[in-house]
């Protein structure tokens, strides 16, 4: 509750709003908690950010922010009375410690790489060919070992991976998938899955919503996998 208190003072504060799409009083309190309470000097990626107040909080904790979105729409910091959180923001406008680009994520190559990434309520809106390319930069673009955050739409009352994007259906429903098949395209690229959880019953919402918390396996190293299997031999021989 205290984040989450945190969370929309500081959102209508800086931008003037909080979204009126209850999931986000979840979702932006969640990625805060998942993220070590000291996050000065992580490099952190917002994928898919349209107007929200997390680069914003992450920054002004001490963490190097990017954050990406390719929506059409442009936000002008100077004329906010019909923002939402859908659009494009520079977000150097407003705390010159987030840089921000302007990019489809599909076609951006990160110079560094990030020790975390998160995304809020976007992977779903992609076709799953697009989600594919998207996971396979998640591993690529984050450090081993570090966090990969999700919330994922699914329709309601089901697993199902939401469908629409703006309106629009994305795709045919057995080509896009479920909550399952997205953790299991998440292992294949080569993610541990730390936890899950799916909400459901949102009051006044037509969306369940999927949490994953993931981290980048690392690469296999022969010594550690040795000296871990002469661990275990001691310790049983202790026993």
């Amino acid at each position: 509750p205290q984040i989450l208190q945190d969370v929309v003072a500081t959102s209508r504060q800086v931008l003037g709003f909080f979204p009126a799409h209850n999931p986000r009083a979840l979702e932006y309190p969640w990625i805060i908690a998942q993220l070590p309470e000291d996050v000065r000097g992580m490099r952190i990626l917002d994928v898919g950010a349209g107007v929200n107040v997390l680069p914003l909080m992450l920054a002004g904790r001490g963490a190097a922010v990017v954050t990406l979105d390719n929506h059409p729409l442009t936000r002008d910091p100077n004329d906010r009375r019909d923002w939402n959180e859908w659009g494009f923001l520079d977000y150097s406008l407003l705390d010159p410690r987030v840089a921000s680009i302007r990019a489809p994520y599909e076609h951006w190559h990160a110079q560094l790489e990030f020790d975390s990434m998160y995304s809020v309520s976007v992977i779903e809106h992609v076709p799953r060919d697009v989600r594919l390319v998207w996971i396979d930069a998640f591993k690529r673009q984050l450090r081993p070992g570090g966090l990969l955050l999700l919330t994922v739409d699914l329709i309601r009352d089901t697993d199902s991976l939401w469908n629409l994007c703006e309106g629009k259906p994305v795709e045919d429903p057995a080509v896009h998938g479920k909550f399952v098949t997205l953790l299991a395209e998440l292992r294949t690229a080569g993610f541990d899955i730390a936890s899950t959880q799916i909400q459901r019953g949102i009051p006044d919402c037509r969306v369940d919503i999927g949490f994953i918390r993931a981290t980048s396996r690392m690469p296999w190293n022969p010594l550690r996998t040795s000296l871990r299997w002469l661990r275990s031999l001691f310790d049983r021989g202790r026993r």
